[in-house]
């Protein structure tokens, strides 16, 4: 298991989430070439919180003391009174004192959390396998049709993310879903127009209505954004149950402004590097080839940070060249942002 950190609890409104969306892609022509008009997401509203998933939650192990040593001595003999003088004997032997060793406990080794992250053994769990992952039939037109999708969606990522959180020594849970609309409530805080996973109740809160509305401008980019953001919230969850996470929170807690927002890229460049990890290893069965797959590289070149959203998601840049590798590569090994130098998570 990860050793444990004991950080603060989060701050309110603290979220791991997707950044600003990427704009809409140009339209293509009938003939299949696309024109250069680029429109910017309107966030459309709509009110409720859709049906989630419940997660089931492990307690903390029983903790185990050391026994207490304890010392014993022999009491000295004591004679009888008697008006008899005692028949002359040898000296009888001094009576021996027992005693105990006793061994200190060994110190509890604390571990840096930078260097935690930077060799943790996710990186040599090896290739991800393919869990055959198809997309779903269902579009996202709606609110409705866009839960079914995310959950089918979720379904696959429960089937393969397991073997890899057990073999970096983490306990794998499967996180909960709530697919929400308008504006949502939750322990980390609410948000508009942003989907985000919440550590605390261990769930990912999908934003619909934005997916939804490119899904009906362009429907393959949209379901390719719906399915980045979902593998991308999804790997938030998979940094915390290995460790990654709490680790993060650690290092967050005593760092400066800037250090905090390298923190924060450092922590979304690897979780989009996670999230297709996922994406590249099950690309084949899901059907991102052909148009699909240029729509999933136009989102995953053109999301980053964006004026006025402070820079805490990395560069368009630098969050291509992770995703790309990871596509690629279906290797968390791609994915050591801990190590990287500072100019990698810009």
């Amino acid at each position: 298991m990860p050793p444990q950190y004991y950080a603060p609890p989060l701050p309110p409104g603290q979220q791991y989430g997707w950044g600003p969306l990427p704009p809409q892609p140009p339209r293509r022509k009938s003939g299949g070439t696309a024109l250069l008009v680029v429109a910017l997401l309107a966030v459309v509203a709509a009110g409720g919180v859709f049906l989630s998933v419940k997660l089931t939650q492990g307690g903390d192990g029983p903790i185990a003391t050391a026994p207490v040593a304890t010392e014993s001595a022999t009491a000295k003999p004591t004679l009888a009174p008697s008006s008899v003088p005692p028949p002359a004997t040898t000296a009888a032997p001094r009576p021996t004192r027992t005693t105990t060793t006793v061994t200190p406990p060994k110190p509890v080794q604390t571990v840096n959390p930078a260097t935690y992250n930077a060799a943790h053994r996710l990186y040599k769990t090896g290739v991800m396998r393919t869990v055959n992952c198809k997309q779903a039939k269902t579009g996202l037109g709606n609110g409705s049709q866009a839960l079914a999708y995310f959950k089918a969606i979720k379904a696959c990522l429960d089937r393969a993310w397991p073997t890899q959180v057990a073999a970096s020594g983490g306990r794998f849970r499967s996180p909960g879903l709530v697919v929400w609309g308008g504006s949502v409530n939750t322990p980390c805080g609410g948000g508009v127009g942003r989907s985000f996973y919440c550590p605390t109740t261990h769930t990912i809160y999908m934003e619909s209505p934005s997916i939804v509305s490119f899904y009906k401008q362009n429907p393959t980019f949209g379901r390719m954004v719906g399915t980045f953001t979902m593998a991308h919230e999804y790997a938030h969850s998979v940094q915390w149950m290995t460790g990654l996470g709490v680790a993060y929170t650690k290092l967050r807690y005593d760092a400066s402004a800037a250090g905090a927002l390298q923190l924060s890229r450092r922590l979304e460049l690897q979780a989009s590097c996670l999230g297709n990890v996922f994406l590249g290893a099950n690309r084949n069965s899901y059907g991102i080839t052909g148009y699909a797959y240029q729509m999933w590289l136009y989102d995953v070149n053109n999301s980053g940070d964006r004026p006025p959203y402070p820079r805490d998601h990395g560069s368009t840049t630098n969050h291509g060249a992770w995703s790309r590798a990871a596509f690629q590569s279906r290797n968390p090994a791609s994915c050591n942002t801990w190590s990287a130098s500072p100019a990698r998570v810009s």
